[in-house]
């Protein structure tokens, strides 16, 4: 008989140890467990989704910028049977755009149809971090994670507006969670299995979800060892069922970029581009990048910000079991860890975060209620907790009530992305629309690849972010810019749309320009200027055809021009 086993027997049968098993079995009282009307909380999560929608209506016609067009263009063609990394270049995964591939093909493919797909896919985020919220402390904490993760994920500083892929892998991370907690509670398989498989879906979309997947990993290993005290070959039975689950979907979709014929352009872009893409930012620069965008979220958000990097501290001072003061901080630690990788920290990367803050931030609200509650004044213990999740959410509302409410498309995408021509972009393509036939084409020169969306046209190459193609040195450079001018050349589209935009081509001294030269010669020889947009301090100038005048030509440096074939 083992030590331990023996030592279990001698405490059954001490009346003094049977007692206190007792005591330990009893579970302990938390906030909120107790028999709680949960009518008014769901109340409470459908006012949330209703503001959701009510903020979110008005963004359903905002221009898309550069990735959103990118990747719902991709989601587009793949429907159409374009096969990723050969006909559609990333260093990422190729999940994120059989992602946008599916919500094209349930919601349609136009700016609105996927604005209101976002919206629904925020509306789920902010459901599901209730319900994972509610599971790890109570019901009021998990309604103020979803009111907090609501109106951050909108920050303006992060373009919380947009339709980025962000939105989706936060979804997954959050499901992947709450189905790996709910593994604790009944140890079914099944939640492990989708638990995996929903960090699985998240790491295809973006790599950096790696950090929330080891989490999730770590803690399982942490729970059953520590917590559960379950034994060697269980708790191996559980990484492995977890593992698989993570690596299985993984690993099919790399057989089907194997099987059609893809693994050669993969494996350049994943290492050889993704490499560049990685490296091309300093730390310096890095950290400049970070200071401003974390303070320009900040500055919106103070009290959410502030209650998460409290609680993330306070956290360790209470009664909670190890393994959710783990959860907790370690998903704050994971999410800042998201934004890390390439030193760019651009503002969409943010998102990524924001569920982890809103976790956090939450976890304040139900620490305060527990403190509270051992003053024995139960009515003080609800309505202080209740008024810090009311009161940073109304101050919120209040301050930024013209961006949630009346905003201005145009004036915000010039103050979040400068002179990008991102509403330029939807203007030309509105007039392009009127004089296109279904059969005319036409090709975009940059990489405002959200102007073959607008216009329902798909690009004479493969290579249709063609900016793109002088960003960063690879030995096919040259190769890829003279494939994108023979396509061109060959689909003698009826439209060119030449961005003369330093933003929009990001040109690198090394690589060879093949682009520029080629262009002047071919629409000097076969088109007319059909207009142009005169980006001005002031506001974007548009002269069309019967405008033009050769004598007065744009005034500023950045100039969207539009080619007319003769």
């Amino acid at each position: 008989m083992s030590p331990r086993k023996n030592n279990r027997e001698v405490k059954k049968s001490d009346p003094a140890a049977k007692k206190e098993a007792v005591a330990d079995a009893k579970p302990m009282h938390v906030p909120g467990k107790g028999p709680e009307r949960m009518i008014f909380y769901y109340l409470g999560l459908a006012i949330v989704l209703l503001l959701i929608f009510l903020i979110r209506k008005n963004y359903f016609n905002i221009p898309f910028e550069r990735d959103e067009g990118s990747y719902t263009y991709a989601g587009k063609i793949i429907l159409d049977g374009a096969i990723p990394f050969t006909d559609i270049g990333s260093q990422r995964l190729d999940g994120v755009f059989y992602a946008y591939a599916l919500l094209v093909m349930i919601f349609g493919y136009s700016v609105k149809a996927m604005h209101i797909a976002f919206l629904l896919i925020n509306m789920a985020s902010s459901v599901a971090i209730f319900f994972l919220v509610k599971k790890v402390a109570n019901s009021l904490a998990g309604l103020a994670a979803a009111a907090f993760f609501a109106l951050l994920s909108m920050s303006s500083a992060a373009t919380g507006f947009t339709t980025q892929s962000e939105h989706i892998l936060i979804l997954f991370v959050i499901i992947g969670f709450w189905t790996l907690f709910h593994f604790f509670e009944n140890k079914k398989l099944l939640f492990l299995v989708l638990s995996g498989i929903c960090f699985s879906l998240a790491f295809q979309i973006k790599q950096t979800c790696l950090f929330y997947g080891v989490l999730a990993g770590l803690l399982l290993l942490y729970k059953g060892w520590f917590d559960d005290k379950s034994g060697m070959k269980v708790n191996l039975v559980h990484v492995l069922v977890f593992s698989l689950s993570v690596i299985i979907p993984i690993a099919i979709d790399l057989f089907f970029v194997y099987r059609n014929g893809a693994w050669d352009d993969f494996m350049l872009w994943l290492f050889e581009v993704g490499k560049q893409y990685a490296s091309s930012v300093s730390f310096d620069r890095g950290y400049e990048n970070f200071k401003i965008n974390f303070v320009a979220i900040y500055d919106d958000y103070k009290l959410f910000w502030v209650f998460a990097f409290v609680a993330a501290v306070w956290v360790f001072f209470s009664k909670m079991p190890m393994w959710k003061k783990i959860a907790i901080v370690g998903m704050f630690i994971a999410g800042f860890l998201t934004i890390l990788p390439g030193y760019r920290f651009a503002r969409h990367y943010f998102l990524q975060w924001f569920p982890a803050v809103c976790v956090s931030a939450a976890m304040f609200i139900f620490l305060l209620q527990q403190y509270l509650q051992k003053l024995k004044n139960s009515s003080f213990a609800l309505y202080l907790p209740v008024a810090l999740v009311v009161l940073p959410v109304a101050i919120n509302l209040k301050s930024l009530n013209s961006y949630y409410f009346k905003p201005n498309h145009t004036q915000l995408l010039r103050t979040i992305y400068g002179y990008n021509p991102f509403p330029e972009s939807k203007v030309i393509a509105d007039k392009l629309n009127t004089v296109l036939k279904p059969e005319d084409q036409i090709a975009v020169l940059g990489t405002e690849i959200q102007m073959y969306v607008y216009t329902k046209k798909k690009s004479p190459s493969r290579f249709a972010g063609s900016g793109a193609l002088l960003e960063f040195y690879v030995d096919k450079s040259s190769e890829w810019q003279k494939e994108f001018i023979a396509d061109v050349e060959k689909a003698a589209p009826r439209f060119l749309i030449f961005y003369s935009v330093p933003v929009s081509w990001c040109a690198n001294p090394k690589v060879e320009n093949l682009l520029f030269p080629w262009f002047d010669k071919y629409t000097k020889d076969n088109y007319n200027i059909f207009g142009y947009a005169d980006m001005l301090p002031e506001g974007t100038n548009y002269v069309w055809q019967s405008d033009i005048d050769m004598n007065n030509p744009p005034k500023s440096q950045m100039r969207v021009f539009v080619y007319e074939r003769r």
